[in-house]
């Protein structure tokens, strides 16, 4: 198995450098028309968006390439790396289906109130391309066919990722398998508390986007606080953009959850794509990176941070509504991080609670077809069983489509 393994993790990385070099091509091939003389402003704001995109591709770049990493180090004996490396490639997939749906679809632009809004940055070039100003300018025509070129390269490097990580799961999902451990009811506890947690996320960001979006409306706020508060709310929109995500993840571990050893792979991978997930919920308050990725009013400060000028400022102080909402905001970022930190522990423990399980083997099934067969005194009985119990050694060792 581990030279399988070995070629698919390869295939993976050949996957991210492709996703990078395509997202540095339109990073600086939008660059180039919207500095372009001559190009009209509609146009100029419909590079820009799809420029500003390429800012959370090279933002959730940096998550995919770490986790990536760990699959290289992991595929060197991926026997006894099998559970980290199906939760790993289940953190890769879920950051790369959010960066595929960053250019494919339109609800990060939207949700983040880019320039142009509704279309996805794969339309917004088809827009490029097609229009005749930029068409009558032989550097802007240049710059937007190799944008075009590159939106499908990534388009096909995404794609051929995910298909690389499919395989990758069905060779780990392959992997021997020693007698099961009853562990199933810790894996159905550890899921009801991720649940929690994520209900909890939810409701501390709503407290963040409704009270920020408060202290907007206020009369009298010096434009320093408001672009403050403005970058607080705008991060808490990437929050729910995210949060999207995470509860698909989490509504499978649910399903999941009522035949835990059968569904061990399956639940390690998606395990693995909501803590992916989770730590780029939490970095988005709690780091400074993505505001400043995004050029959000205020950037090289964590909405964690400035959450905190908010509630010290002289002038939110003096305003008793400013200061309310500043209060509620604050409680609630703090609220967001135990959430968090508590759903990492929570991720944690499930892990190690399906390290416990393993999927019944075929001599398993064997053996316990045989004492079956054996103890049975009424005729015919114990045929049954053995049927019955080949039956299931096939279905375990059968390959999951």
């Amino acid at each position: 198995m581990a030279q399988d393994v070995s070629v698919v993790v390869e295939k993976i990385d050949a996957n991210m450098a492709e996703l990078e070099g395509a997202a540095k091509i339109i990073h600086e091939e939008t660059d180039a028309i919207i500095g372009i003389e001559g190009v009209p402003d509609e146009m100029k704001d419909t590079a820009e968006t799809v420029h500003l995109s390429t800012h959370a591709l090279n933002h959730i770049g940096v998550y995919m390439g770490n986790d990536i990493e760990k699959l290289d180090t992991y595929k060197a004996d991926p026997d006894k790396n099998r559970g980290e490396m199906l939760f790993t490639l289940g953190k890769i997939e879920a950051l790369r289906k959010l960066y595929q749906d960053v250019v494919g679809a339109s609800e990060f632009v939207t949700t983040m109130e880019l320039p142009v809004t509704g279309n996805s940055p794969y339309d917004l070039t088809h827009i490029l391309i097609e229009n005749p100003d930029v068409q009558a300018s032989p550097e802007a025509i240049s710059a937007a066919g190799n944008v075009h070129t590159a939106v499908h390269d990534l388009g096909d490097a995404a794609q051929a990722m995910r298909l690389n990580l499919e395989e990758l799961e069905d060779a780990l999902a392959e992997a021997p398998a020693s007698a099961p451990k009853e562990s199933g009811s810790e894996v159905a506890e550890s899921v009801g508390k991720i649940d929690t947690n994520m209900a909890e996320l939810k409701g501390a960001t709503e407290v963040i986007h409704t009270q920020t979006d408060a202290i907007l409306g206020v009369e009298g706020m010096p434009d320093e606080v408001a672009a403050m508060a403005e970058t607080a709310h705008l991060s808490t929109h990437c929050l729910e953009f995210i949060g999207v995500y995470m509860e698909s993840s989490i509504g499978k571990l649910d399903t999941y959850k009522a035949e835990p050893e059968k569904n061990k792979a399956k639940m390690l991978v998606d395990a693995g794509k909501t803590e992916a997930l989770r730590k780029l919920y939490q970095d988005t308050i709690d780091s400074g990176d993505f505001v400043t990725t995004m050029e959000l009013p205020v950037t090289g400060k964590s909405p964690y941070d400035l959450t905190h000028l908010l509630i010290e400022s002289p002038e939110v102080q003096a305003s008793p509504e400013a200061i309310s909402a500043a209060g509620d905001v604050h409680t609630a970022v703090h609220d967001l991080e135990d959430a968090a930190k508590s759903m990492r522990l929570n991720l944690e423990e499930l892990e190690d609670a399906l390290a416990e399980l393993e999927e019944p083997t075929a001599t398993a099934a064997e053996e316990t077809k045989q004492a079956s067969a054996g103890t049975s005194s009424t005729p015919g009985f114990g045929v049954t069983l053995a049927v019955l119990g080949l039956i299931a050694a096939l279905f375990i060792s059968t390959r999951r489509t």
